[in-house]
């Protein structure tokens, strides 16, 4: 191998490395969105309560997402915490991960839900707003914009964790379910480029003019025949002879 050919090598690796961090980096974007998303629903005023106690004037009391929703806040935090997590963890842990990212944003989701569907329980609008036992309920007004804040935040959960399932499963399989026909292929590539820098290091080796680049070209030889050595274990677990040249020219 040339020296101009090893930083092409050099590059190359960074560009495919990339791709494979792209979808954590999506993720965790989805996740910082959906931590954004439930943090300011938590903010916003999910229902308003008209209520009387029969000796003053009727009221009105604002319940706020925290107050329906009391958890939005704290998965928010968890959310943003766990983006450090999914760049950082790998395989089974990174699958777990994702399990849990999805199923904690369609747990936030029900509360939603409910105010979408059935949020004119004054019952339950009293109780999440603290409203003293002494006022009457006369109706509750609830603010749909709220919730539908909160199920965006789920669909961004839902999608990082269906992004990182699929990151953690792609790694699986690249790294335990390569073929043994791919196997074989990647490592007589890798013996025949060992042959033919091992007979240009030995070339240059015997053509050195002076003794400092004889001694350069004996240690490029040196370490030329160690990563060869260890190839050709490599290649005789996967059953190639590299001491034949037609077990590898036939294949």
């Amino acid at each position: 191998m040339t020296t101009a050919d090893q930083p092409a090598d050099q590059s190359a690796e960074p560009s495919a490395a990339t791709p494979s961090r792209r979808p954590q980096i999506i993720a965790a974007i989805l996740m910082a969105a959906t931590a954004a998303a439930f943090w300011g629903a938590s903010r916003l005023t999910w229902a308003t309560v008209s209520a009387e106690d029969g000796l003053s004037p009727q009221r009105a009391f604002d319940v706020k997402g925290s107050d329906w929703s009391p958890w939005l806040t704290p998965l928010a935090l968890v959310y943003l915490a766990g983006i450090i997590v999914v760049l950082a963890v790998r395989g089974w842990a990174l699958r777990v991960v994702a399990i849990l990212v999805a199923a904690g944003g369609v747990l936030a989701a029900f509360p939603a839900i409910s105010l979408l569907t059935g949020g004119g329980d004054s019952d339950y609008a009293a109780d999440a707003g603290d409203i003293p036992d002494r006022y009457v309920v006369l109706f509750v007004d609830t603010k749909a914009p709220a919730a539908l804040l909160v199920l965006l935040g789920t669909v961004c959960s839902v999608a990082a964790g269906v992004m990182l399932l699929r990151v953690a499963r792609g790694a699986v399989s690249t790294s335990k379910y390569t073929t043994p026909a791919a196997r074989r292929e990647k490592l007589e590539k890798e013996i025949f480029a060992e042959h033919e820098r091992r007979k240009k290091a030995e070339a240059q080796a015997k053509a050195a003019p002076d003794a400092a680049e004889d001694t350069a070209a004996g240690d490029d030889l040196a370490k030329s025949r160690e990563a060869n050595e260890r190839m050709m274990w490599d290649a005789l677990d996967t059953g190639i002879d590299p001491t034949d040249p037609s077990d590898t020219d036939d294949r």
